[in-house]
């Protein structure tokens, strides 16, 4: 690997743009500081991105652009189209999950439990929503909890437009899932292997975009289960990881209710700062930030070999 010449892709023109760019940050410094034949390649836009000449030097892409373009699936069928070695998940796996509502309904049909919910449209009824208290509305397609908020049953239906409308600021497809009360966890997966799933707990309602990014108050905790349960919950995503067709790295979000797991969504591009959730995770199961990156390099490469 050592040998390699490495390009980390970054920055982009959704919506996580920042956060892409403190990704390829991190993993580039990481990279160079241990020897490695590394550039940050920080693209603004599509036309930008898909230039075959941008990446005729290297021998793998690792890929940091998170949101539209680079965990849709675009710039992975471009790299396929042009024989070009990158990391993460394919083209068709990245489109799915991209897609909240094609992951779950995958998830569904493989009695995979995931929050019940609906697709919004036009005319949408409110008694839709009598059966639970609490629902999420949320954007489709999009990430870092951008566009998210909660509806309760008490509320009009002037309060719930207000909600969706916020949420297709983001996108025109619009998610409304029931809110599941229970506790928030993430677990990682690096090559159909579960690292150790961290227990998010934010100072606020839940963990929206100042929890992630912004916020000093956020706890993140190994997560205390019993191995028994531990093993179901590893079965579970992996079982859930491979059914969309994921592969190499990715992060799968769950809410435990204690009874139940439900699965909320797939990241295929988590973010890969130093105090991300991967790498946190990746501590906690030994592994060093190196290693980690690493892992995923190796196995993208093998898998082209």
């Amino acid at each position: 690997m050592i040998n390699k010449n490495i390009a980390v892709l970054c920055g982009g023109w959704s919506e996580e743009r920042l956060i892409s760019l403190k990704s390829g940050d991190s993993v580039f410094k990481c990279l160079k500081e241990n020897g490695y034949e590394v550039s940050k390649i920080d693209v603004k836009t599509a036309s930008e991105a898909f230039n075959k000449e941008l990446y005729s030097k290297f021998d793998l892409v690792f890929i940091l652009l998170h949101g539209r373009g680079g965990e849709d699936g675009e710039i992975q069928k471009f790299f396929e189209e042009n024989d070009i070695v990158f990391t993460g998940s394919n083209s068709q796996s990245s489109r799915i999950t991209m897609n909240k509502i094609k992951t779950k309904e995958i998830w569904k049909k493989n009695n995979i439990k995931t929050p019940e919910y609906f697709i919004y449209e036009e005319n949408f009824l409110l008694d839709n929503l009598s059966s639970f208290e609490k629902w999420v509305i949320k954007p489709n397609l999009e990430g870092s909890s951008n566009g998210i908020s909660f509806y309760n049953n008490i509320e009009g239906k002037e309060d719930f437009q207000k909600k969706i409308n916020l949420a297709k600021k983001y996108d025109d497809s619009v998610l409304i899932e029931r809110f599941i009360d229970g506790k928030e966890i993430t677990v990682p997966i690096i090559n159909k292997r579960c690292l150790r799933p961290i227990h998010i707990i934010p100072e606020g309602e839940f963990y929206d975009f100042d929890a992630k990014y912004i916020s000093n108050k956020t706890k993140y905790l190994e997560y205390a289960i019993e191995s028994e349960r531990l093993d179901t919950l590893n079965n579970l995503v992996i079982n859930a990881y491979e059914l969309v067709g994921a592969e190499n790295w990715g992060r799968i979000d769950i809410i435990d209710d204690g009874i139940d797991y439900f699965l909320i969504e797939l990241n295929s591009v988590p973010g890969m700062t130093e105090t991300s959730l991967v790498p946190k995770s990746s501590h906690l199961s030994g592994i060093s930030y190196l290693e980690l990156l690493e892992s995923i390099m190796d196995d993208a490469l093998a898998k082209k070999a």
